[in-house]
């Protein structure tokens, strides 16, 4: 189908049928889809902590808020999507590194070049203190390209911020290793009986939402 047909028939599900299981294989496309993953200045400043046993969903279930517990119960595998607090010079040579090692950077003047104007860029963020909050930016980049990536694939999905974020930063040890939690996203097959499944989209016409200046 084509990006319009999965964006009218993508829907957020409120519950999941626990006996369908996405497969390894298919599970393994979606890490990779989230690996590819776009952000801006290819900052990559994200970690993706998954799941699909019980003991697991039990352990990050505190953090959820109730309304979200069927949510969490019934799915397959889940992803909670973490960020970096912060970039420091560290991480960025290692970044200038993994490009290089990716064939992304070809020269040593290239890679010099790269390394300053994103600096200059980071450095712009900590002088304003919002580092973080920009880093959270590339996580919903990751999440709509796994939710549109698993509609894609015949797998639904459930973006979830409701829940206590210092609370799975707590549960998940992500104080330590610098980061915080940002999102969660369920995944599975939608259940026979969710309502949502076969509600009508009810989205603002476009006169209401478009501005073209070509003409203003």
């Amino acid at each position: 189908m084509d990006f319009i047909e999965l964006s009218e028939k993508r829907f957020t599900a409120k519950k999941f049928n626990p006996e369908k299981i996405i497969s390894k294989s298919d599970f393994e496309k979606l890490k990779k889809i989230l690996q590819l993953s776009p952000s801006s200045v290819n900052s990559q400043p994200w970690m993706f902590i998954w799941g699909s046993a019980k003991a697991s969903k039990n352990r990050i279930r505190p953090a959820l808020f109730d309304f979200n517990w069927d949510r969490l119960d019934t799915c397959s595998h889940f992803v909670v999507i973490a960020v970096r607090k912060s970039l420091p010079e560290t991480y960025q040579r290692k970044l200038i590194d993994q490009e290089k090692a990716d064939g992304r950077i070809k020269s040593e003047d290239i890679a010099k070049s790269a390394y300053e104007f994103r600096k200059v860029y980071i450095d712009l963020l900590d002088s304003r203190g919002v580092t973080q909050c920009w880093a959270k930016h590339q996580a919903y980049i990751a999440m709509t390209t796994l939710l549109y990536g698993a509609k894609a694939m015949g797998i639904d999905s459930t973006p979830i911020e409701g829940f206590n974020p210092e609370e799975m930063d707590k549960i998940l040890n992500l104080d330590n290793y610098g980061f915080t939690s940002a999102l969660v996203i369920t995944l599975g097959y939608d259940a026979d009986d969710d309502h949502n499944r076969d509600r009508p989209k009810s989205r603002w016409p476009e006169k209401d939402i478009f501005v073209c200046l070509d003409n203003a």
